[in-house]
């Protein structure tokens, strides 16, 4: 059961007023930016008196100095409310004479549910009334009450919005390039005066995504449950084979919840846990061939994943997910390394990707997909050039053409073995690979331009897409199927078929670059639990740890969270590289750029 504490009166005079001259202008952007409150705000015209005592007591809060140091977020509240009150001479819209009102009491409950949302009602203190026994509120009571209970209105309409971390790219990771689309503090307050039901108006400001609401009602059946508690858990063993008995076979059973048949052996691993089993392993992306060795004991043994604090974390990352995603999108989940295309909100494709290694993180963001390469030609980024191709070229390495590399420089090819590269910086020549059976990026590029300068493509290092787990890139998303891809995104826009791209693949000019013209957004995500189509809860390891930071923050650990380096800071020119035992480029390309 949820419980919420009163909060103490006297907290109010140190958290609610902020001088006039702090008030926002009249008309604001419907969507909070993340910018400072300017020092002097324009002057505010006088507003007309209020004549009852209790709108005289708001007016002399409202208008009285701050006396409590506020984040951003609480000073534009505030701030709001200082020309909303002002605007409807100080009329309340929470008390009467006599107390709360039916609003204030139901949005009071609705505070009390707010933990049913992957908040925490514990942030959201309802205000008490305080009175002698047998008095009435005094006005000075009843004004405070008001605007306390605005102030926890607007923080949480701020937090159903994501607000609890305003800005992931610089509190947790420059990785995660969202940022939750915050309502300015005047709607919002002005909407939960009109609104019959405010409770219902505050409610529906959490996701409405159906997969944040399949999610939270999986949160909900696991909050109580202990969840986690209730694992079973296989120790070490040897293999579990179908067809053999093995006293773990019983663990197995339970793990997996499959009942065993009247009279049967429970030792035996028989069919029907072989095929749940399977099942499993195909969920988990790893070879379904039925036998439990180290790795499927691994990822049945996984239970921290399965806790209440995971799904609420993923709860977190769907209030910074775009509202309206698009009628056509594709969609890739990094650690489910799987892409997605949906149309009308149904998925018409999947297809295995491979995306950036930890240290080379895909990024999580939205684009619109703008066009798709055919034969595409790779132009080597600052970055790579930098740290894994110049040390190669400045030892010595002399295999650039064979592996068909390019040196340009103002549009015109420069032989590498002609330039000194102890003295030269790296980043003023162009290096590429021109289109071809060699090509980092196969047949097909699909790009969404990005300050990340990723994009998806083919790739000619098939063989990793058996992996279960398969973050190889260097942040880039190489896709196993592209021509199915591609086939399906321009019959949607262009309604071409596969014969046409099969023609341009084989006939059309290198790097034919086709432009979209139909919207299809591009949304890169990390989420580690979600609801599959069956239903079922399905969760996956947190490769890059951003959900350990979520988590971290949401509990306020702040000083915990591990960053890691920003990695849009401009590539800086080359360390110089003197004599040394030297690689070739031709290592440099079998082993890192295969993995782009």
């Amino acid at each position: 059961m949820l419980r919420w504490r009163p909060l103490a009166l006297g907290m109010a005079s140190s958290l609610l007023f902020v001088a006039v001259g702090e008030a926002q202008q009249a008309k604001s952007p419907r969507v909070a930016t993340a910018e400072p409150l300017p020092a002097v705000a324009p002057a505010v015209a006088p507003a007309p008196a209020p004549q009852d005592p209790l709108g005289i007591a708001l007016q002399q809060k409202l208008t009285a100095p701050a006396k409590a140091r506020a984040d951003e977020g609480q000073a534009r509240d505030r701030a709001a409310l200082v020309g909303f009150y002002a605007a409807r001479i100080y009329a309340p819209i929470w008390v009467t004479t006599s107390g709360f009102n039916a609003k204030a009491t139901a949005v009071i409950a609705e505070f009390g549910k707010a933990d049913d949302w992957g908040l925490a009602a514990t942030d959201f203190p309802p205000p008490v009334i305080v009175a002698a026994a047998g008095d009435a509120p005094s006005p000075d009571a009843l004004a405070n009450a008001e605007l306390e209970l605005s102030l926890a209105a607007l923080k949480y309409a701020r937090y159903a919005r994501g607000g609890r971390i305003i800005d992931p790219a610089t509190q947790l990771s420059s990785y995660l390039d969202r940022k939750p689309q915050l309502l300015e503090p005047k709607d919002v307050i002005e909407k939960i005066a009109a609104a019959g039901e405010a409770d219902a108006y505050l409610r529906g400001l959490n996701p409405q995504h159906p997969e944040f609401e399949k999610l939270r009602q999986k949160y909900l059946e696991m909050r109580n449950a202990t969840a986690a508690a209730q694992v079973v858990m296989l120790p070490p063993g040897k293999v579990l084979a179908p067809g053999k008995s093995d006293p773990q076979v019983p663990l197995l059973r339970q793990r997996l919840k499959v009942a065993l048949a009247d009279g049967a052996d429970p030792n035996l691993y028989d069919d029907v846990l072989k095929a749940a089993v399977v099942a499993y392993q195909t969920e988990q992306g790893t070879r379904p061939d039925g036998y439990v060795g180290n790795a499927t004991r691994a990822l049945l043994n996984d239970v921290e994943e399965l806790g209440p604090e995971k799904l609420i974390a993923n709860m977190e990352e769907w209030r910074w997910m775009p509202e309206d995603r698009g009628d056509l999108y594709v969609t890739v989940n990094i650690p489910e390394f799987t892409l997605r295309i949906v149309k009308s909100g149904a998925v018409i494709h999947t297809e295995r990707v491979i995306t950036g290694l930890v240290d080379k993180q895909t990024p999580v963001f939205s684009e619109t997909m703008k066009s798709i390469a055919f034969q595409p030609r790779w132009n080597v980024p600052n970055s790579i050039k930098v740290n894994e191709l110049y040390p190669s070229l400045a030892r010595g390495g002399t295999s650039f053409h064979r592996q068909g590399l390019r040196l340009s420089r103002n549009g015109r090819d420069v032989d590498p073995e002609s330039v000194d590269w102890g003295s030269t910086d790296i980043r003023t020549y162009d290096v590429y690979q021109p289109p071809g059976a060699s090509n980092v990026l196969g047949e097909l590029k699909f790009n969404f331009p990005n300050k990340h300068t990723v994009y998806m493509h083919d790739t000619n290092a098939r063989q990793l897409f058996e992996q279960p787990s398969r973050p190889f890139s260097h942040g880039c998303m190489r896709v196993r199927e592209p021509r199915r891809m591609a086939e399906i995104l321009l019959n949607e826009d262009k309604g071409w078929d596969a014969a046409k791209i099969a023609d341009l693949i084989a006939n059309g000019p290198p790097n034919n670059e086709v432009p979209i013209d139909r919207k299809i957004g591009v949304h890169v995500t990390y989420f580690t639990a979600w609801v599959d189509e069956q239903g079922a809860l399905q969760t996956a390891r947190d490769v890059y740890g951003h959900e350990r930071r979520i988590s971290q923050a949401l509990s306020g650990q702040w000083a915990q969270i591990a960053k890691g380096p920003n990695h849009l800071a401009p590539v800086r020119a080359p360390e110089p590289v003197y004599s040394g035992g030297f690689g070739s480029v031709g290592d440099f390309i079998s082993q890192a750029l295969g993995g782009f």
